[in-house]
């Protein structure tokens, strides 16, 4: 059964790639995954300037520990 279908989709591909009308639609296809493809690159240039990566004491830095906090777990 599966080898019926790989010969059945391998007849269809060659009946598609005589079509002219298919070949023109697969090129406009291409150019189009073509022109997303370029437009996502330019959009990861534009954001490739990542912000440093905080550290725990950059994140902690403005955090008062209370003495109790200390006490209770002692």
């Amino acid at each position: 059964m599966l080898w019926e279908t790989i010969e059945r989709v391998n007849r269809l591909r060659q009946k598609a790639l005589q079509d002219p009308e298919f070949i023109q639609s697969a090129k406009a296809h291409e150019r189009a995954i073509q022109h997303q493809a370029d437009c996502c690159c330019v959009e990861k240039r534009k954001r490739s300037h990542k912000a440093k990566a905080k550290t725990l004491a950059d994140v902690y830095k403005q955090v008062e520990f209370s003495d109790q906090y200390d006490d209770r777990h002692h």
